[in-house]
């Protein structure tokens, strides 16, 4: 499965092409992200077929992806906007499920989970230099206004939030990796953590800010010396405070009055979606209706913000809105299987176990965010997304098994 192989970690180093975008005949739009992952499924198709092997679908996450699809199919069912809910019903769930089949059927080794490691990183490190550049040239054209949005590359997003989100669990990855060790090449780990870091930082979002410290304290928590950690990161903390920026953001955020501040406005939106969820429990919005949908709600509340929202940003009512309650019902029943997987293993010892220790600071970075943000719903997320539960598949779910057989019998 040589080639296919190659395609997994390519399709992972090419998420930032999801913003090349064309159409075939006209009609049929697709990304240059998408062009990598059929040509990688197109490989293992053929590669499948020359070796008559069948693929492997019996995972962990089986029959939670058909609760996922069925529910993705009620949901474009009854969305008015039937076109926009097929496309992202193709490039937000139907693609990035088949990528992680892909990756589960070939992903056989440590140096192939830590080659899909790679594969991540230069996608990170793609975001991470355009957000130095995008900096850059605010500050040297002096346009720089912390009192606003702060600056994006607009060639590839339009939200600083965007790359926080997408760098936040490549850092933990990286993060995980770098401290706990079982890689060919640590260095290689630390160097990634360094870059994606300070990408992270310097998109200056506040929820992957928050993220950050989120899985730096429980990086330290889990590491036999955890007490120079936690002496390590509270003096980064405290020096980072110190910076004038990054303190203007965070006082903005303490000052409800300021209207630099995004809470005030998000726990608006959120309760604007719980009365449209109140009228809509079982179906939601519909896919891709959700900004039509939520007007009157918001109207109900006097919230006059002119900022259009695609989604609710908070992972649990989006997920909600998107696919009615069988969409929460998946996303509550994955990471029951997430924790199901990684927390014995764990136990067991990062330190022996650094791949368990690395996803739980990947995944922890997602929820974390994902209370202020939306960490799934768009092209290179959602295959990150399932990048991610692929490794968990591969490289954790076998341990947990074998730590299950090891168990002594109970006594009765």
């Amino acid at each position: 499965m040589r080639w296919s192989r190659a395609g997994v970690f390519l399709t992972a180093a090419a998420l930032p092409a999801y913003v090349l975008r064309g159409s075939l005949l006209g009609k049929l739009p697709f990304t240059g992200l998408e062009v990598v992952l059929a040509l990688t499924v197109l490989a293992f198709a053929i590669e499948s077929w020359r070796q008559r092997r069948m693929p492997h679908l019996d995972t962990p996450f089986t029959v939670l992806i058909l609760v996922l699809l069925v529910a993705t199919a009620i949901a474009v069912a009854v969305s008015p906007e039937k076109k926009d809910a097929l496309g992202i019903a193709k490039a937000y769930i139907v693609e990035p499920v088949i990528y992680f089949f892909v990756a589960v059927n070939v992903l056989r080794s440590s140096w192939d989970w830590e080659r899909l490691a790679y594969g991540l990183y230069v996608s990170g490190t793609v975001v991470a230099v355009s957000q130095f550049v995008a900096l850059g040239r605010a500050l040297q054209a002096h346009t720089l206004n912390l009192n606003v949005a702060p600056p994006v590359p607009t060639w590839l997003w339009t939200n600083n939030n965007f790359g926080g989100i997408f760098l936040d669990p490549l850092v933990g990855l990286a993060l995980g990796l770098a401290l706990f060790g079982g890689t060919r090449h640590p260095r290689v780990h630390w160097a990634m953590l360094v870059l994606l870091g300070a990408g992270d930082v310097l998109t200056l979002s506040r929820g992957s800010w928050l993220a950050l410290v989120g899985i730096s304290l429980l990086a330290a928590a889990i590491h036999p010396r955890r007490r120079q950690l936690v002496l390590a990161w509270a003096a980064l903390a405290v020096v980072a405070l110190l910076l004038p920026p990054i303190r203007h953001r965070v006082e903005n955020e303490l000052n409800p009055n300021n209207p630099a501040n995004s809470m005030v406005s998000r726990v608006h939106l959120w309760h604007a979606t719980l009365d449209l969820i109140l009228a809509h429990p079982f179906q939601g919005s519909g896919l891709a209706n959700y900004q039509q949908e939520i007007g009157p709600y918001r109207a109900q509340l006097h919230d006059v913000i002119h900022q259009t929202h695609v989604y609710p940003d908070q992972l649990e009512l989006d997920f909600w809105v998107e696919l009615g309650v069988m969409g929460l019902i998946f996303l509550v029943g994955f990471f029951v299987e997430v924790g199901r997987y990684l927390l014995p293993v764990l136990r067991a010892g990062p330190m022996a176990q650094p791949w368990a220790a690395s996803l739980v600071l990947g995944w922890t970075a997602i929820v974390i965010h994902g209370l202020v943000d939306s960490p799934y719903w768009k092209n290179d997320l959602s295959v990150e997304w399932w990048a991610l539960a692929a490794l968990l598949v591969v490289a954790v779910v076998p341990a947990a098994r074998q730590l299950r057989l090891r168990r002594p019998p109970a006594r009765a």
